[in-house]
């Protein structure tokens, strides 16, 4: 197996701990409701008003834009600067109250970007992106990549998306910037499609992350309802999706996320944009995920090379308004699946939970059809009704899983992992529940 996952985590985990500015490096204050752009900006008592300030300000390494808790903007911002792996530069907020809220409400500024990034080493953090467009425009492969409340271009790298919320934007992020860390995101989506035309053959529902290219981490992040009823298949969209076949796929993990109410988990794409350029999938790792969605939880579009699920909890009991479907999908063979949980409705069954069981090579799962008895049978979760999918001490999931402790630290509730004997199937391992 590619260890080059691993590297990739150590290199994303350890820049985000790196900030130390230098004697030289400056602080900017924005505040909305009591700044004005005529101020140097760089005291609290002399902020700036317009956010677009940042812009103007020929940012260095080390510096700080900080934006004035309960402020309100409108309008993209670029951030073309870098700072270093020792010196990022840092976009955040101060005071009190309420994050500052983004919102850009024109596909045709920016395509609808609040933030765009095209700099590296920087860290966007602790700031609420809201309301933004879906995309009307002709060009239509082309708006799609560059939509996002927060937009990672290609050519960015070293780049820290974390603790932001995005409410009803139609895509919270796209990232085609390499050695990108999206972290601790807490994302609400909107109900309508990403882009539509009047009587379109096709359409893309809303995302919550889309990536462009390989070499990324997606990590605890809290991803809901992007799904739409409101497209030619009735329903589309989902949380994360690794699409765009003008860049290579080489090297991403997903794990630890929590995700509800999408129309699906995860899905790659591979001959359906940017003909004849075509990226295989190679050395993606999802794991200890938990994934309460409707529809698939994988559907893999694109051949795949060193590609893993691992303790993975999948809940289809719900469809959300939207069909179910087999629970995985892979068009191409070569897909190690190893101590994953899927509970769903028979519908998610019908044949088998994979819908080219032959193209899976899977080892230590756990399935229940709900609605019937033919299968693994309950899994013992605590409460499943209120979404509490942590195991029972008489749960049959204890002690069948294959000991992958070389791979993983952590459980999706953060418990520590055994590093020797078997462990439970499933995102969790039980923990005794003390009172």
């Amino acid at each position: 197996m590619n260890r080059n996952w691993l590297a990739l985590s150590v290199i994303l985990s350890s820049s985000v701990f790196l900030h130390a500015p230098a004697a030289v490096a400056s602080t900017y204050y924005i505040d909305s409701q009591g700044g004005d752009d005529r101020s140097d900006g760089q005291t609290e008592a002399t902020p700036w008003k317009s956010h677009t300030m940042a812009q103007k300000a020929k940012l260095r390494p080390g510096d700080t834009v900080m934006l004035k808790r309960g402020s309100r903007f409108s309008g993209p911002i670029h951030i073309a600067e870098s700072g270093t792996a020792k010196e990022p530069i840092l976009l955040t907020a101060y005071g009190k109250g309420e994050a500052p809220r983004l919102t850009n409400p024109d596909d045709r500024d920016m395509n609808g970007n609040c933030i765009r990034l095209s700099g590296s080493y920087l860290i966007v953090e602790k700031l609420h992106f809201h309301d933004t467009p879906p995309t009307k425009r002709a060009s239509r492969l082309k708006s799609i990549f560059q939509m996002g409340a927060v937009f990672n271009m290609f050519g960015a790298t070293h780049n820290i998306i974390r603790d932001n919320l995005f409410s009803k934007c139609t895509k919270a992020i796209q990232s085609t910037g390499e050695f990108t860390l999206i972290t601790r995101n807490q994302m609400d989506g909107p109900s309508h499609a990403l882009w539509t035309r009047p009587g379109a053959t096709g359409a893309w529902g809303p995302m919550g992350i889309q990536l462009g290219i390989g070499n990324q981490e997606v990590s605890h992040n809290t991803i809901k309802n992007y799904l739409t009823l409101n497209s030619p298949y009735g329903s589309d969209g989902g949380a994360i999706e690794l699409d765009d076949g003008r860049y290579h796929k080489k090297n991403v993990y997903i794990h630890h996320n929590y995700t509800e109410g999408n129309a699906g988990f995860f899905e790659s794409s591979w001959k359906a944009d940017y003909k004849p350029m075509v990226q295989k999938v190679s050395n993606l790792r999802i794991a200890f995920n938990v994934s309460y969605d409707a529809q698939s939880f994988v559907y893999m579009h694109a051949p795949c090379v060193d590609t893993v699920f691992d303790n993975n909890t999948v809940i289809r009991t719900n469809d959300f308004g939207s069909p179910m479907y087999d629970i995985v999908y892979t068009a191409f063979p070569g897909v190690l699946f190893r101590n994953n949980l899927y509970v769903g409705t028979a519908r998610c069954f019908r044949g088998s939970p994979y819908k080219k069981a032959s193209r899976v090579v899977a080892k230590n799962n756990w399935f229940w059809n709900v609605d019937s008895a033919k299968s693994d049978g309950d899994p013992g979760l605590l409460n499943m009704p209120r979404r509490d999918f942590r195991l029972r001490s008489d749960s049959p999931l204890r002690g069948r899983a294959l000991n992958l402790s070389k791979h993983y630290a952590t459980d999706s509730a953060g418990n520590s992992l055994p590093k020797a004997g078997p462990w439970d199937i499933g995102a969790f391992s039980y923990v005794e529940i003390t009172k």
